[in-house]
This record gives C-alpha cells, structure tokens and sequence, in this order.
C-alpha cells in the first residue's frame, strides 16, 4: 500500500515547514464562537486557505449562525466519494494565566506547537488540505472524489448542522465520511473511532420566598430551593449508578458479539489511568474490561454543576431564595435526546417535583455508531498499521459530536481518523500538537486515506 504513497509521504516531508507554517497561520486567528471572537476573520481565512489548496470552495450562509463552507475536488479516475468533516471554531481560551504562551500565538517549543484549536480542530482541518496538496502535486489526478463539509458553530452544539445536511443531502452526498479527529492512546497507538454518546444538557431551577431570606428566622417555615433540588437529584440515580428515570434503558441497544471481540482487544491501562486521576478505584469498583465497557457502552447521568445561595469565604446564615443544577446526560445507541428529556419531565411531576423547571440547554445529540465491517473503517485501520508502524486501536469515543447528521441524513458510515494525541489538552489551557508524531505523520495518514479508498472497489 505505501508503494503507492511514496512519492506523496517523500513532497509531505520535504514540505512540512510550509505545512507548519500554513497550521501556525490558521491557529493565530482566534475563533471563539460562543462569544463570536474573530469568527468571520477566521471563515474568511478558511475560504482562502481551502481555495489554495485546490478546492472548489463555496460559503453558505446560516441564518442566525456562522457560515458553513462547502469544499470539491472532483476526479475522472472514479466515481466514488469520500467526505471529510471539520469545523473552524474553537473553545475559548480562559483561564489565561495557565497558558505557557499566548493562546493565539501559535508558539513552537519543543516540537509542539501550542495553540488554542491546534488539535481541535485546525489541525485536523489543516492536515486534510496538506494531504491534498501533496497528492496533486506528486502524482496529479486524485484516485476518489472530495467533499468537504467544514462548520463554525461545533463547539456551541452544531444547533444549525442537521438542519443544512438535510437540506443539502444531493450536495453532500459521499460514500463515506472522515470525522474531525482521531487520537492515539497512553502508549502511542493510533485510534480509529467507530461512533460517539449522544448527549442531552440540561438545567434544572428551584424557587421559593421572592429574595434571600435569614435562615435562622424561616429555614423551618419557608421552602428551601436548594433542598428541592436535592431532593429531585437524589431520584434520578442510586449508588449503584443506576439511572432511575422510568424508561430510560428502554432503547439502549447492547453491544453486538462483534463490538465485545474488539473490546476485549482494546488496551485498558485501569492501574495506571486510576493513578493519573488520583483516586483508588473507579466506580462501582469495576476493572479491567467491565469498566471499558460500562464507559463505552452504557449512559450516564451527571451533574455539572450546582448553585445556590452564598458560597463566599466565611459564613453567611441565609435561606436561599434560588437554586439552579447543570446536568449532561450521555446517551448511547438507540437513545433518542427529546424521548429522554420528555422522560426526565414526566419523572420529575410524578415524583413530586413538578414545581422544577425543566430546561433543556444549548444542544442534543443522538448517539452513532458504526460497523467495523464498513470498508472505510478497514482502509483506515490497514494505512493507519502502515504509516505509524503501530496495530492501531479501534475504539468509540465517549465524548459527543454531531455525527448523526451524517449517518441519519445521508446514511453513511462516518469513521474518525486524525492528528490528537492523548495529552494534547484539548479543551484546556496549553492545548498542543506534536509536529512530527502527531500533524505531519497525521497527513501522510489521511494522504494514505485518500490514495487507498479511492483505489478499493465498491
């Protein structure tokens, strides 16, 4: 297989300080879509960038949200597709004081360039043009057909992106899809995901009196917002981890016998992991492969975070009049976010808690999956063994992207495929990429990708 990619991995060597300079150029723009920082700078930058790589790019407005663009590069030699997904904005970068270097200056030590967006998801976004430019200039025609669908608005929910692959279903139509990033694991082997949770947020708020009240006057007479709450929270879920919602599991779909073999072949470092974590056991004291499994293949419920009343140095005696709890519930395959959310408010009213509003925040995603049999999955798997010189990893990712708007709307496999490592720090300060290890072998890869699946019957 490398045999054919030769002449393509020797021009991505010889032009990988360009590459890194392309990267450094895009991660300098800041894209901050929660508070719209610098985002139609950075659209514009990805128009340009994507047209000198040779794509026919074209920027589609979203009403009320950021632009969508939508990328072509056509080929004689087949008439099969292959679709990539990426988006352009990223997470704000706070809190500053933790960073080694300005966010947004795209500083290189080390062989890493740091950088908010580097690996999620510019890196990714970048690699995927690098790979094209070094297939067209080293050996010309590409084998398969490009798309690319690149959005703005991932890091805030994608809350327009179902809607625009619905509506362009004929436009975006592929036979397969790369998702925006892969990973490797603790010892360096690359991962390639076949799906994602779903994901339902929500908020929960409690009243009472009409302002803070002295609690030592009505804490036995004046309802407590903040007990409310903990006293809905605590019939959501027992201390087995057992969610307690009347039919929650209802449409959970196990795990088939495929997707156990490769669990059982799936490295799980518990010892290790634990220790990086600082606790002694995870819960319910599961190991080895029934941890792995209970975190890939079951939901969960969580609480973000709570608020109420003073929490302020000192003391402070005061019945709170208010009181509000954030919670992510991740959903696995065949759960549905508005079937659940629609669960969650008939089990608050039946157990007494109908006076709790109910909001649902941001965003919901229905879980994916994909099969291990799909021939894409298995070309990334096969280039993946070949460029990292690694048996790579298949895996699901137990975060949430909105990869179901691809599997529902057009009904293709989606497999994810990229350039993250594990200590990239994605989300958090100092976020980073390796050079060589991680954006420049993640071109070849993707590089690798494209000459295969283009090269491999339907």
């Amino acid at each position: 297989m490398i045999g054919l990619s030769k002449e393509v991995f020797s021009y991505i060597d010889s032009h990988a300080a360009q590459f890194v300079e392309d990267l450094k150029r895009l991660c300098r723009q800041p894209s901050v879509s929660t508070r719209n920082e610098g985002m139609r700078e950075c659209a514009s930058l990805v128009r340009d960038m994507m047209i000198e790589s040779g794509v026919q790019c074209k920027e589609m407005p979203v009403p009320g949200g950021y632009p969508v663009f939508f990328g072509e590069v056509e080929t004689h030699k087949s008439d099969k597709t292959l679709g990539f997904y990426n988006h352009y904005d990223v997470q704000p970068p706070e809190p500053l004081e933790l960073w080694g270097s300005p966010p947004f200056s795209a500083e290189e030590r080390d062989g890493k360039i740091y950088a908010r967006g580097v690996s999620d998801n510019k890196g990714n976004l970048v690699a995927r043009l690098k790979a094209l430019e070094a297939i067209r200039a080293s050996v010309g025609d590409l084998p398969v057909n490009l798309k690319f669908l690149v959005e703005g608005e991932e890091e805030i929910g994608s809350p327009h992106l179902f809607d625009f692959v619905k509506k362009n279903k004929a436009m975006l139509a592929a036979d397969a899809y790369i998702w925006e990033s892969g990973s490797k694991d603790p010892a360096d082997r690359p991962e390639i995901r076949l799906g994602v949770k779903g994901i339902l947020y929500v908020e929960l708020k409690a009243k009472g009196a009409k302002s803070d009240l002295h609690s030592g006057k009505w804490a036995k007479l004046v309802v407590n917002p903040a007990w409310r709450l903990v006293w809905a929270l605590n019939t959501l879920k027992n201390e087995k981890e057992e969610v307690l919602i009347d039919g929650f599991y209802d449409d959970v779909k196990k795990p088939t016998r495929e997707e156990m073999t490769i669990l059982r072949q799936t490295p799980f470092e518990g010892k290790k992991i634990k220790q990086e974590l600082g606790i002694r056991e995870f819960l319910g004291g599961k190991k080895g492969l029934e941890a792995l499994k209970t975190n890939i293949f079951e939901p969960s419920c969580n609480i973000c975070g709570f608020n109420s009343g003073y929490g302020g140095p000192g003391s402070k005696t005061v019945l709170p009049n208010k009181a509000s709890v954030k919670m992510d519930i991740r959903l696995v395959a065949d759960q549905d976010p508005d079937d659940i959310f629609t669960k969650l408010k008939k089990h608050l009213v039946k157990k007494g808690f109908g006076d709790i509003e109910l909001e649902q925040v941001g965003f919901g995603y229905p879980p994916a999956r994909t099969s291990p049999r799909e021939q894409i999955v298995q070309i990334a798997v096969k280039t993946a063994r070949e460029v990292y010189g690694k048996e790579p990893v298949l895996s699901w990712s137990t975060g949430s992207s909105p990869i179901y708007t691809v599997t529902r709307n057009l009904k293709v496999p989606v497999v994810g495929a990229g350039i993250d490592y594990i200590y990239c720090a994605n989300h958090a300060p100092n976020e980073n990429l390796r050079v060589k290890e991680d954006f420049i072998q993640g071109i070849k890869h993707i590089a690798a990708i494209i000459m295969m699946f283009g090269r491999e019957q339907k």
